[in-house]
């Protein structure tokens, strides 16, 4: 009995192995292919996955999309409680360099859509919130403002202060006599 359980686990661990093979060299080949691509292509590619994606998102039930965020939720915490400070801040690095990599390629019409639609998502969402919610956004804003607030130096807060000085002079000098009189 002891045997079969043996070679059925030498089994197991090499079918195990030979999985494993196969998706490094799956990995590999693909990498080959994505090299070997024009910028043209990766970019049809994007747009290709993007669009079969979408028409997945499109066919799902209500019950079905709340349970793959839910299961999206999950994973990040589990992620996000696995790392340590090194990883999160190392993520963060990460996010904001291909964040600004991302908006040094956009073009001045990009910029401007994109800016539109935030906001009008912005719009949207502060459409639907209660008072209540409304009342808590504002807290959370001040207590935000007030923490960054907090961290600067005294060199920043004299240079945000005289740019503030800078841009309501500026604001102020767009206004006719008309409107200053009233």
């Amino acid at each position: 009995m002891l045997v079969r359980q043996s070679m059925a686990v030498g089994r197991a661990e090499a079918a195990l192995e030979k999985v494993q093979r196969q998706r490094i060299l799956a990995r590999e080949r693909s990498a080959a292919r994505r090299a070997s691509l024009t910028s043209e292509q990766v970019e049809q590619q994007r747009i290709l996955a993007r669009e079969r994606s979408a028409a997945r998102r499109a066919s799902l039930t209500s019950e079905q999309v709340e349970q793959q965020r839910t299961l999206a939720r999950e994973r990040s915490a589990a992620r996000r409680a696995s790392s340590t400070s090194e990883q999160v801040e190392q993520q963060r690095t990460h996010a904001r360099e291909r964040s600004a990599a991302s908006r040094a390629a956009f073009t001045p019409e990009e910029l401007d859509h994109r800016r539109a639609l935030v906001r009008e998502k912005t719009a949207t969402w502060r459409a639907t919130l209660t008072s209540e919610q409304v009342e808590h956004q504002r807290a959370l804003a001040v207590e935000r403002s007030a923490a960054s607030r907090a961290a600067f130096t005294p060199e920043e807060l004299d240079h945000r202060r005289t740019l503030v000085h800078e841009k309501t002079a500026a604001w102020r000098a767009t206004f006719t006599s008309e409107q200053v009189e009233q």
